[in-house]
């Protein structure tokens, strides 16, 4: 297996996420690196698989102008240290339940891409009254899965295992897809980063995508559950987490809108400013919400 960074250098995968002067905190076992920018209501950033959560960094600075902005990497992916679990959506829905305890976070707005997207539906369904909002983009789970989505998460992750290998073909493949995955220019720094720190992170890449086809990742029937406002943002051409065939599931969330945008997977990070143009008024209005009442134990009635 090829190293994850020569000796006495720097991963790659570190200028995928936190800042440099980040913090951390030791949830489930796994040190957590994060940004926490600003002041006022808690506004939570969880970014796609392999990623980081630099995947923000055009829109940090506004949000926190306004809110308290707070960006983690999930378990080895940017800063953060190593899982000894695999990446599934149970598994980061308590990494992230564990979070908001840590920092003493009773009730905030989750922003969500794709595995992250995963994760703050089913925090919000676990959790209702602790989420005030939900803005997710590009969000996995909603399409029902068949034997051509089988395949698919399947061809996936045999890529993941040809990086692990160092196959020849691995970054070649893994950056045509990228182009696919994040169109814009605004997106073209960070997408250079995530191609060059792919070999590091190959395993979860792997891991994540068997884990897409299991029936625990199924989120199709979640929208009953969650009763928050909720902004769907689509990249419209996304190649795998398509609009169209995530329609159905959407339409079972009670209180949602849907925003479309250019690019193919990550809506703040390749088209922000009309990213913010969509978010800015829902977070006012999300945040301006009083949370409904919660009914009283039955010993206090």
């Amino acid at each position: 297996m090829k190293p994850a960074a020569l000796a006495g250098s720097e991963p790659k995968r570190f200028a995928l996420g936190a800042s440099p002067n980040h913090r951390t905190m030791t949830v489930e076992g796994v040190s957590l690196a994060y940004d926490d920018r600003g002041e006022g209501f808690p506004i939570i950033g969880l970014h796609a698989i392999t990623h980081g959560s630099r995947d923000f960094e055009h829109v940090a600075d506004r949000l926190a102008s306004r809110w308290r902005f707070i960006t983690p990497d999930w378990p080895g992916q940017g800063r953060s240290g190593p899982d000894q679990h695999p990446p599934r959506l149970a598994r980061y829905t308590t990494i992230l339940a564990g979070f908001l305890d840590s920092l003493k976070i009773d009730r905030a707005i989750l922003i969500g891409n794709s595995i992250g997207g995963s994760a703050a539906m089913a925090y919000a369904a676990q959790f209702p009254g602790r989420v005030a909002g939900l803005v997710l983009a590009d969000p996995g789970g909603l399409i029902p899965m068949n034997p051509l989505g089988y395949r698919v998460c399947g061809l996936m992750a045999a890529l993941g295992r040809a990086g692990e290998r160092d196959a020849f073909y691995f970054k070649p493949v893994f950056s045509m897809l990228y182009r696919q995955f994040l169109k814009t220019p605004a997106a073209r720094a960070q997408r250079h980063r995530i191609v060059s720190a792919a070999a590091e992170c190959a395993a979860i890449w792997e891991q994540a995508w068997l884990g897409f086809r299991t029936p625990q990742a199924d989120q199709t029937g979640i929208g009953p559950q969650i009763h928050c406002p909720v902004l769907f943002t689509w990249a419209a051409r996304d190649p795998v987490v398509s609009l169209a065939r995530s329609k159905d599931a959407i339409g079972r969330f009670p209180n949602h809108s849907v925003s479309l945008f250019r690019g193919g997977h990550c809506p703040f990070l390749e088209e922000p400013e009309k990213f913010l143009s969509a978010v800015e008024p829902f977070l006012e209005r999300a945040t301006a919400e009083k949370p409904a009442a919660r009914p009283l134990p039955a010993a206090a009635r």
